[in-house]
């Protein structure tokens, strides 16, 4: 089917609300803190940002973060099978790399590929995700430059009280999760834990086995996925004002696919952070935080250890927040320091970063302002110095315009400095400029937000033959539009996004691989006394991608999912859940050669007392 008309129906839940008869719900007061590390109205900051609430993730048909993340205006997912598969995550055309992935604030990246294994976060112990596209190294440094993505796990509050759920589904799926938490005096706990599994499917297509050096005979068979995932949070308020608190989130999985030369991993992502949060005048918020993010890959062959990569990040961070009356002023410090454990011959296996950052943000009457800039310096490769500046314009109480330019980095990978093969101690860090102009309303229909940005990244690394070492060479480009509204519709609670794009390699001029040129989603729900419903739609034109064998370059079809959720609450504090995923069991491919889930039906049990 032609993707082109579903694009354009969906770009047309963008011009609904002015036809709607009654006024939905007002939603822009949700507050958000990732784009500036400030709190900050989800229509304040001037980048593109959303959030995916609990209730979202509660209402939708994801189990894990990749999936979830599908329905998100400029982002683009591309996994290699099914649930665990390794997957890639793509804001605004950029690099799978150039996306800084955050736990409570903690990185938990690999120095040896730079990205962050998505495929193994899923979502029972998620209270929020905040995304936002675009420059963000003046706030964040190395690896944002095509967004941030910052997952909050859940923290215990109200009456203390129990909570589980159980869930079944095809392919031997099962999931148990269960967790305690709420508030004792000043202090706040909560302790979950989840166990799911799944037999799975295989994640290549039949036709593509066997094939020489790259899949086995054996890789037809299912593909299974467990995982296990623990959060613990505490909080004490010392007095008002004054938090002190640790957090702790663990996710192990076990994860088989395919290949012929190694077939099953066991992969740990680990977030660790204590902080103190200090209200030290009317006027001073301060913070102060410890954390150790961990990334733990060990693969194997039929049972035989193949490689073994363990990232250590350790940060030390002081940001603070003064507010000096026309505005807020935010200064910080900060110190990273990695390391990788390993049996690949590296001739380095540490480094450590030392950053100052600083930003201002103010509203004058119709004007809005922001200033960020940042310094980081590298022991191994030098500094970098990143800023962004951008304006509002309100032209309306509910209408704003904006703009803003920034630039933004990428430090060398530890595989790309001092790996095995092809390695480069000389490389520079990739780096990016970008601009975008937009357009953001928030009043009594909800939220929507215009964005039209360009990006471009030049000193990219490849890997050049012949002697395929690391160098600085490759340029890319993208320019695009991205689209969202959330809000009330006659009754209706609806996320709409729609992202038009032409992401670029300006060193060959060809489309960049695994990116659409025009991708969107459309959610509808609502809620009738017990019974709730959400569907939702997920539809790209073709991308380009490389051949799963040959290598060769080739074009993988559109594609249009439908999904659906039905919730019944039988009693107070018990909910039952139906989650149909692609119902209409369209066979595409995210990935050539790889499948995907086709029609399934899920049933979950929960119980939440409130």
């Amino acid at each position: 089917m032609r993707q082109i008309p579903l694009a354009l129906a969906l770009g047309a839940a963008f011009i609904s609300p002015a036809h709607a008869e009654t006024l939905p719900e007002f939603v822009g007061e949700t507050i958000v803190v990732t784009p500036t590390r400030a709190s900050q109205k989800l229509a304040a900051p001037l980048q593109h940002t959303s959030v995916i609430t609990r209730t979202d993730i509660e209402s939708s048909t994801a189990s894990d973060l990749s999936t979830l993340l599908r329905q998100e205006s400029g982002v683009e997912i591309a996994p290699t099978g099914g649930l665990g598969a390794q997957t890639a995550i793509r804001i605004r055309g950029s690099e799978s790399d150039h996306v800084l992935v955050l736990i409570d604030g903690v990185r938990v990246n690999s120095v040896t590929t730079g990205a962050t294994a998505i495929d193994q976060i899923l979502l029972d112990e998620i209270e929020r995700i905040e995304i936002v596209r675009g420059n963000v190294s003046s706030v964040y440094g190395s690896e944002a430059i095509g967004g941030v993505v910052q997952i909050f796990t859940r923290r215990g509050q109200g009456d203390m009280k129990v909570s589980g759920s159980a869930a079944a589904g095809p392919d031997n799926y099962r999931k148990l999760a269960l967790s305690i938490g709420g508030e004792l005096g000043d202090s706040r706990v909560r302790f979950g834990a989840a166990r799911t599994r799944t037999d799975g499917f295989s994640s290549v297509r039949n036709e593509f086995v066997p094939t020489p050096y790259t899949f086995a005979p054996e890789d037809i068979d299912d593909d299974g996925y467990r995982n296990t995932t623990l959060n613990l949070a505490l909080s004490h308020r010392i007095q008002a004002g004054h938090e002190i608190g640790l957090t702790a989130f663990r996710s192990r999985g076990d994860i088989e696919y395919d290949g012929a030369y190694q077939n099953h991993s066991d992969q740990t992502l680990t977030s660790l952070s204590v902080f103190s949060e200090n209200q030290i005048t009317q006027s001073w918020h301060s913070r102060v935080q410890l954390s150790h993010g961990t990334d733990d890959l060990r693969s194997d062959l039929n049972g035989l250890a193949t490689d073994r990569f363990k990232t250590r990040n350790r940060q030390l961070g002081w940001n603070n927040a003064l507010n000096v009356g026309q505005g807020l002023v935010r200064l910080g410090v900060e110190g990273l320091w990695q390391q990788l454990d390993t049996d690949a011959a590296y001739s380095d296996d540490a480094r450590r970063v030392s950053s100052l950052t600083a930003g201002y943000t103010t509203a004058i009457g119709a004007h809005d302002l922001q200033l960020n800039v940042r310094h980081d310096d590298y022991s191994d490769f030098g500094g970098a110095t990143t800023g962004l500046l951008g304006y509002g314009y309100r032209l309306t109480p509910a209408l704003r315009l904006q703009a803003s330019v920034s630039n933004a980095f990428r430090a060398p990978t530890f595989n790309e400095l001092y790996g095995p093969y092809g390695s480069n101690p000389a490389l520079d860090p990739e780096r990016a400029k970008s601009a975008e102009l937009g357009l953001t309303y928030s009043g009594v229909y909800g939220l929507a937000r215009a964005t039209a940005f360009i990006s471009r990244t030049h000193d990219l690394i490849n890997f050049v033959p012949p002697t395929w070492t690391a160098t600085n060479v490759d340029r890319a480009e993208n320019r695009g539009v991205e689209l969202s509204w959330s809000g009330k519709l006659v009754g209706l609670d609806v996320r709409s996004a729609l992202t038009i794009q032409n992401p670029e390699d300006k060193t060959t001029g060809l489309g960049l691989l695994r990116r659409a040129e025009q991708f969107g989603s459309l959610s509808l729900g609502r809620q009738a006394g017990a019974f709730d419903w959400r569907a939702e739609v997920l539809a790209s034109g073709p991308h380009p991608d490389v051949h799963a064998t040959t290598f060769s370059r080739v074009e993988v079809p559109g594609y249009a999912v439908l999904n659906l959720n039905l919730g019944w609450k039988p009693v107070r504090d018990w909910k039952l859940s139906g989650k149909l995923v692609n119902l209409l069991d369209k066979d595409y491919a995210l990935v050539h050669g790889y499948n995907t889930q086709g029609r399934a039906a899920f049933i979950e049990l929960a119980y939440a007392p409130k």
